[in-house]
Order: structure tokens, then C-alpha cells, then sequence
């Protein structure tokens, strides 16, 4: 395909256009990070249930090991703006990212329960930063390549729609599967250590399914004439990060507006697993429910997504945003008067509908973030000239992880505090009344936090569809003159 098959010109500017299947297509990059993501959710319950290791000590590990990592991903999305091969900008990271998570992933969940403990820790932390390395690869890309893949505002918001609808089929349906299909057939449960085992062969290679068929989507857009100025960039630097961090201000609070709701939305996923187990007493109803949300879910993704098309992506976030901490107040306070266990109550089910709209918020907030990432790249190009997709993604998860990092120590702390740090927790056991309190904040009280700072941060956001216009008419002409 030439340039011109690619581009379309609407009022003064002239946008380049992806194919339905392309914008449907790539968002399985995400969809693969998802899947490890999915797994590493139980990284603290399998660490703690079926090797036996501490839930503090474990999950102070793994937050230095996932900062250690954001340490790296400034460097990666250097590499990546640098990088400029025959197979493209972004592809080469995509694979290798996948392959080295696989890796990380097969070697986590099979660790023998039998070694030392110490020998356990230090097994399933090499493990662990493995994946976290193959991790950062391949989330750089799908920050970084939506760029080059579509700039037109009504294109940009779709990506959210096929994106969402792929993390819900990965975390509602990979919770039905796991914990109601297979975890039935073995001897211990979820804390059947060939459970374990096998899940990670099955998920991992949907994982790579899934990439395969993004590099797919993204391989006639993987090209130097959508990058930024058409290959007339401004030359990198690794010092430009101090530039962004000074003078971007529109990156500056996307990340403030998405780092607390990515530590809530991390959390919650793993707080699930203890609500439904020892407050309710029920493991199964985790896949259950989780399955229930998939059609609702879609619902509110498809009508934000619509309101994101007709405004912008930040009138979706905001939209989204309220609603979801109004319905965490109604959560916070009738859920510990109705979830009692086996007690499947009007009321139960009435706030567990409400839990499942508010979820389904929270996804839709988090994501419009990656077409905001995409138009905050924009933003430097035409504030710079420089075209740094990799750098912009790499400074949104260098933040993103250091915060993002403390949801298992927080999940850890919270379950210590309530006497449960160093034991056992055995599904369908009750606990006690300070072990509810924890999986309630877990729950609402992080989202809740997270919710408000989304707001605050938005507040400050300036790029609306009309600032974006203008960025975009800025970058055609400056793309027309580097050219003669």
C-alpha cells in the first residue's frame, strides 16, 4: 500500500486511515499482555497457597522487581524510537517481548513446592523479572504503535472498543475457565500445584496466538512513512525525556489520571479471588460472575467508545469516571450488610450487578488512555517535531509500574494486618471480620481513590478534539514542507 492508499482527507486534514480489521486486529497485542497479566493476578495466592511463601515477603519482592523493571522502560522506549529495521519499528519487540514472557511465565508455575524455601524465593523471583522484562517489550509496543497506526479522531477510540472487548474475554473469561472449568478436575482445587502447570501452557499460547495475529495487523502500518513527520523527525536524544517531562504537559496527566486507577484495577482483579472464596464462600462463583459481566461489559464499552467518537476520549474517561464512584459508594456501603455467605439474597445480587457495571466503568476509563497516550505523541510532534511514540509509552509505564507495582504489596500488608500474612488461606474457609475489611478496600476503597485522582487529572488535560485538530493540520503542513 502507497501513502496515499492509506491516507483520507476530512475538512483540512488529511488523516491516515487504518482498515476495520487492522484497528480490530492489533488490539490482540494488548489482548497478549492481558493473558500473562491474568496469571500473574494469582501470582501472590499460587506463591503464598501452593508453595507456602510469605504473602509480605513475596509481595515486597515482586513490587522491587516490577519498579526494577520500570527502570528499564525508559531505555526500551529510547531503543524502540531509535530502531528502524526491514521488519519494521515495532514488530521485533512484539515477538521477543512474547517469546521472554513465555519463558517467565512456564518457569513461575513450576516451581517445585518441595525445594527450600529460600531456594523457592530466589526461583520465583528470577522467574518473575523475566516476565516482567518480556512485559515492557511488549506493552511499549502498544502504547507506542497506535500512532503510526490511525491519527483520525474517529478511528483512535475504536481501538478502545476491540481492546476492551479482548480484556474482558481474557480476565471474565479466563476466570470461567480456570477457576470453573479447570480447577474442578484436579485434586487440590486452585491449589493444585498441576493446575497450575497446565494453565500456563494453555494461556501462554493463546498469549502468542494473540501476537501473531497483531503483528499481522500491523504490518503495512509498521512503515517510516507514518512515523511522526514521514522520517523527517527531529533526531532522538535519551535526554529529550527531561524536555517531555517539562514541557508535555498533556502526558503529565494521563499518567495522574491512569496510575491509581491501574493499581485499583490490578488489585480488585486479585481481591476477587479472596471475595468470592472466603466471604462468600464459594470459589466458582468467581468464574461465574465473571462470565455474567462479558455482555454488560461490552454494553457500556460499545456506548463510551460512542460518546468518545461524537466528543473525545477525555469526555469518555470523565463520563465513565463519575458514574463509577457514585456506584463505589453505594458498594462500600451495602455490600458488608448483604454478601453473607451461601446467602444469595436480593440484595446480594442487586450490589453484585451494581459491582459488575462499576467494574466494567473502570475498564472503560482505563481504556481510553491508550488513544490518549496516542494523541499526547501527536502532541510532541507538533510541539517538537519529534516523533517518540516508544519514549511517550515508556515515560506512561515507567510511572505506571511504580505504582502499579504496590498492588500485591498492598494486597499482601492488608491481608497481614488482618492475622493472615503467613498461612494458608484455603478456599471456601470463612476468615475473620478484619480479613473482610481488607477484601473490601481491596474492592472499592483503592478504586474509589484511584476514581478521584482520574477526575483531577483530566481536569488539567487540554487535549480536546478542537486542540487536536489543530495538532493534526500542524503536523500535515510541517510533513508537506520537510518534504519539498
Amino acid at each position: 500500500m502507497s501513502q496515499i492508499e492509506n491516507t483520507e482527507v476530512k475538512g483540512a486534514v488529511k488523516y491516515n486511515t487504518a482498515k476495520l480489521w487492522q484497528i480490530g486486529l492489533f488490539p490482540l497485542n494488548d489482548a497478549a499482555t492481558n493473558i500473562t497479566m491474568f496469571l500473574v493476578t494469582f501470582y501472590a495466592f499460587y506463591t503464598q497457597n501452593v508453595l507456602g511463601l510469605a504473602a509480605v515477603v513475596v509481595g515486597a519482592i515482586a513490587s522491587i522487581m516490577r519498579i526494577s523493571d520500570g527502570v528499564i522502560d525508559p531505555i526500551i522506549g529510547f531503543i524502540m524510537d531509535k530502531t528502524n529495521t526491514r521488519f519494521g519499528k515495532f514488530r521485533p519487540f512484539m515477538l521477543a517481548g512474547n517469546l521472554i514472557m513465555f519463558v517467565g511465565i512456564f518457569s513461575i508455575f513450576r516451581v517445585p513446592a518441595s525445594l527450600p524455601t529460600t531456594q523457592k524465593y530466589i526461583l520465583t523471583t528470577l522467574a518473575y523479572a523475566v516476565y516482567i522484562l518480556g512485559y515492557t517489550f511488549q506493552t511499549t509496543v502498544t502504547k507506542g504503535a497506535q500512532p503510526c497506526l490511525t491519527n483520525d479522531p474517529k478511528q483512535r477510540p475504536t481501538y478502545v472498543l476491540f481492546s476492551s472487548i479482548y480484556s474482558t474475554l481474557v480476565f471474565s473469561g479466563g476466570a470461567f475457565v480456570l477457576t470453573s472449568l479447570m480447577a474442578s478436575k484436579y485434586a487440590k482445587n486452585m491449589i493444585d500445584p498441576q493446575l497450575w502447570k497446565d494453565a500456563s501452557l494453555v494461556f501462554m499460547g493463546f498469549s502468542f496466538l494473540c501476537t501473531i495475529l497483531s503483528i499481522a495487523a500491523l504490518w503495512n502500518k509498521d512503515r517510516e512513512e507514518f512515523f511522526g513527520l514521514g522520517g523527517h523527525s527531529v533526531k532522538v536524544k535519551f535526554r529529550d525525556y527531561i524536555d517531555v517531562i517539562k514541557n508535555n504537559k498533556p502526558i503529565k496527566m494521563v499518567i495522574l489520571a491512569a496510575c491509581l486507577d491501574k493499581l485499583a484495577i490490578t488489585s480488585v482483579r486479585a481481591g476477587l479471588t479472596y471475595f468470592c472464596a472466603n466471604i462468600l464462600l464459594d470459589s466458582a462463583i468467581q468464574g461465574k460472575y465473571s462470565l455474567y459481566t462479558i455482555i454488560p461489559a461490552f454494553l457500556i464499552i460499545y456506548i463510551g467508545v460512542g460518546i468518545a467518537r461524537k466528543n473525545d476520549s477525555k469526555k469518555a474517561f470523565q463520563t465513565a469516571t463519575v458514574i463509577s464512584l457514585a456506584l463505589l459508594v453505594v458498594l462500600l456501603i451495602g455490600m458488608p450488610i448483604f454478601a453473607k455467605p451461601n446467602s444469595w439474597g436480593p440484595g446480594l445480587i442487586i450490589l453484585m450487578s451494581i459491582m459488575c457495571v462499576q467494574q466494567a466503568l473502570l475498564q472503560l476509563a482505563g481504556g481510553m488512555v491508550m488513544p490518549m497516550i496516542a494523541d499526547c505523541s501527536d502532541y510532541e510532534t507538533y510541539r517538537s517535531g519529534r516523533f517518540i511514540p516508544g519514549m511517550m509509552g515508556a515515560l506512561f509505564a515507567f510511572v505506571d509500574k511504580m505504582i502499579s507495582s504496590l498492588s500485591t504489596t498492598i494486597i499482601g500488608i492488608a491481608i497481614s494486618l488482618a492475622g493472615y500474612g503467613s498461612v494458608v488461606i484455603k478456599p471456601n474457609t470463612p476468615m475473620n471480620s478484619n480479613f473482610n475489611i481488607a477484601v473490601y478496600f481491596i474492592l472499592f476503597g483503592l478504586p474509589l481513590i484511584g476514581g478521584i485522582a482520574g477526575l483531577i487529572g483530566m481536569k488539567f488535560y487540554n487535549l480536546d478534539a478542537a486542540m487536536m485538530k489543530k495538532v493534526r493540520e500542524t503536523i500535515e503542513r510541517n510533513k508537506a514542507e520537510a518534504s519539498k
